[in-house]
């Protein structure tokens, strides 16, 4: 017969319990309309917080002092961790981001808020960057502005809306003859992704089949390969099926062959 867990099991679940909790509390805000302050840290305070909700209920399953008290500290540091969780404010989001890093969170956080901040992630593109340039590029098509449109395209009939997906789509395929690889693969993976927003687009196929391609010589980058297959594994282009069977027959990588035989449309393994 299985024996009950020990306090130290019983607090480890309330305490991981309470952060499930708080995530699901989160998620929800996030569906109400609370997605622009849940980017800027919000996520992470909601998870500490139930985290440490959990940890102090456990304390009344303790059985002496000692596991009362340690229960308490395991609260009141993750209590601690999530008061430390700093939430920016709507004004110091409007700054502009210094640095590589400071920009990276920046454009996160513009891609999950209004169709306005999307549009602040257009000129980083064109950073001399290639690290800012990719990570723009990334967000350019995974935002919530492509997500809607996905979800429903007549969302793009609005003048707005269509104006933004216009450049977002004019700035995604200038990426596209990027002179870094790693850009021009994000932008074909973010264009062929997003037919409903964007439409379609060979040259967008034609760049991730080079790119696979390319990925079967000495040295290559296998992440490229991997956000190529991604893309190709979507809506159907020859280039791309023959360029993934390519590499489904000449790569030594087991799970990189059997996303390529998928990717070209053969499912034996």
């Amino acid at each position: 017969m299985m024996e009950p867990p020990g306090f130290r099991g019983r607090l480890l679940g309330a305490t991981l319990a309470g952060g499930l909790t708080g995530g699901l509390a989160a998620i929800a805000l996030a569906l109400g309309g609370g997605r622009a302050w849940l980017a800027r840290g919000g996520w992470w305070l909601a998870i500490f917080a139930g985290a440490s909700v959990g940890a102090f209920a456990a304390s009344r399953w303790a059985a002496n002092r000692g596991e009362r008290t340690g229960a308490l500290l395991v609260g009141a540091a993750l209590l601690l961790a999530a008061v430390g969780i700093r939430v920016e404010s709507p004004a110091e989001q409007a700054q502009v981001p210094r640095g590589a890093r400071a920009t990276a969170r920046a454009l996160l956080r513009w891609s999950y808020e209004s169709p306005r901040a999307v549009a602040r992630i257009l000129p980083y593109a064109r950073d001399p960057n290639p690290t800012v340039r990719e990570q723009a590029v990334l967000a350019l098509g995974v935002n919530r502005v492509v997500s809607d449109l996905e979800r429903s395209p007549a969302d793009g009939k609005s003048p707005l809306t269509a104006q933004l997906r216009d450049s977002l789509r004019a700035a995604l395929l200038t990426a596209l003859v990027d002179s870094v690889e790693t850009v021009r693969a994000q932008a074909g993976r973010a264009l062929w992704k997003a037919p409903r927003a964007f439409g379609a687009q060979p040259a967008a196929a034609e760049t991730l089949a080079a790119i696979l391609v390319r990925a079967l010589a000495p040295g290559a980058t296998e992440r490229l390969a991997w956000l190529a297959l991604d893309a190709a594994a979507g809506a159907p282009h020859p280039a791309l099926k023959s360029a993934a069977a390519r590499v489904a027959m000449t790569t030594a990588d087991s799970d990189l062959a059997r996303a390529a035989r998928r990717a070209a449309g053969r499912t034996h393994r």
